[in-house]
Protein backbone atom coordinates (compact mmCIF):
# COMPACT_ATOMS: atom_id res chain seq x y z
CA UNK A 1 0.00 0.00 0.00
CA UNK A 2 1.50 3.32 -0.93
CA UNK A 3 2.02 6.22 1.43
CA UNK A 4 -0.91 8.41 0.37
CA UNK A 5 -3.58 5.72 0.35
CA UNK A 6 -2.37 4.37 3.72
CA UNK A 7 -2.72 7.84 5.26
CA UNK A 8 -6.15 8.42 3.71
CA UNK A 9 -7.49 5.11 5.03
CA UNK A 10 -5.97 5.74 8.47
CA UNK A 11 -7.48 9.24 8.57
CA UNK A 12 -10.94 8.00 7.65
CA UNK A 13 -10.85 5.21 10.26
CA UNK A 14 -9.52 7.58 12.92
CA UNK A 15 -12.34 10.03 12.14
CA UNK A 16 -15.01 7.32 12.36
CA UNK A 17 -13.69 5.81 15.58
CA UNK A 18 -13.11 9.23 17.15
CA UNK A 19 -16.66 10.34 16.43
CA UNK A 20 -18.11 7.09 17.81
CA UNK A 21 -16.01 7.42 20.95
CA UNK A 22 -17.08 11.07 21.35
CA UNK A 23 -20.74 10.09 21.02
CA UNK A 24 -20.45 7.27 23.57
CA UNK A 25 -18.56 9.36 26.12
CA UNK A 26 -20.94 12.27 25.55
CA UNK A 27 -23.90 10.05 26.33
CA UNK A 28 -22.25 8.59 29.41
CA UNK A 29 -21.31 12.00 30.77
CA UNK A 30 -24.61 13.68 29.71
CA UNK A 31 -22.80 16.40 27.77
CA UNK A 32 -22.54 17.50 24.16
CA UNK A 33 -19.06 17.08 22.66
CA UNK A 34 -17.65 19.37 19.98
CA UNK A 35 -17.66 16.91 17.07
CA UNK A 36 -15.55 19.15 14.83
CA UNK A 37 -12.74 19.40 17.37
CA UNK A 38 -12.96 15.67 18.12
CA UNK A 39 -12.80 14.89 14.40
CA UNK A 40 -9.71 17.01 13.78
CA UNK A 41 -7.92 15.70 16.86
CA UNK A 42 -8.68 12.07 16.05
CA UNK A 43 -7.51 12.42 12.44
CA UNK A 44 -4.27 14.14 13.49
CA UNK A 45 -3.56 11.55 16.17
CA UNK A 46 -4.41 8.71 13.78
CA UNK A 47 -1.99 10.04 11.17
CA UNK A 48 0.76 10.49 13.75
CA UNK A 49 0.28 6.95 15.04
CA UNK A 50 0.17 5.28 11.60
CA UNK A 51 3.28 7.10 10.43
CA UNK A 52 5.19 6.33 13.64
CA UNK A 53 4.27 2.65 13.46
CA UNK A 54 5.27 2.57 9.79
CA UNK A 55 8.63 4.21 10.57
CA UNK A 56 9.34 1.89 13.52
CA UNK A 57 8.53 -1.25 11.55
CA UNK A 58 10.57 -0.07 8.55
CA UNK A 59 13.58 0.52 10.80
CA UNK A 60 13.15 -2.89 12.44
CA UNK A 61 13.50 -4.73 9.13
CA UNK A 62 16.52 -3.36 7.23
CA UNK A 63 15.98 -5.71 4.28
CA UNK A 64 12.76 -3.89 3.31
CA UNK A 65 13.37 -0.15 3.05
CA UNK A 66 10.30 1.94 2.10
CA UNK A 67 11.17 5.02 0.06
Amino acid sequence: MNFLSKNIVAGIWALILGEVLAYITGQLESMTPDYTLVGWCSVIMGLIVINCVDKITADANPSEKNN
